[in-house]
């Protein structure tokens, strides 16, 4: 029970890369570096970032303090559930592809940190 509420934890936090506010990489990273780095690109452009990069792709970001955590949870809980089918997989790949693209400085950022 204690991962599931350290990788919600990591949710989270990732999240907020994708707030209209400065980001606080060093917040980010301290809870991110309780995880492998394999496994925190993983959960942030498989998972996070598939429920919150539209908050930075409007005109007026409608999140700027911080994703509400039930939402994330449940958004990010539907695509785990959608990724066990053909189709659900594809659309994480091909989606995962364009954010990595998309936010590459901000991983490249995190990733220096961790």
């Amino acid at each position: 029970m204690e991962h599931v509420l350290s990788e919600e934890k990591l949710y989270e936090a990732l999240s907020d890369l994708f707030v209209d506010n400065e980001i606080d990489y060093k917040q980010i990273a301290s809870v991110a570096k309780l995880f492998p780095i394999n496994h925190v690109e993983l959960v942030l452009f498989n998972y996070v970032a598939p429920v919150c990069f539209y908050n930075l792709t409007t005109p007026v970001p409608p999140v700027w303090q911080g994703f509400d955590s039930d939402y994330l949870i449940n958004e990010i809980n539907k695509i785990k559930k959608n990724e066990n089918t053909y189709l659900g997989k594809m659309k994480i790949h091909m989606l995962s592809k364009y954010l990595r693209f998309k936010f590459s400085y901000e991983w490249k950022m995190l990733k220096k940190l961790l």
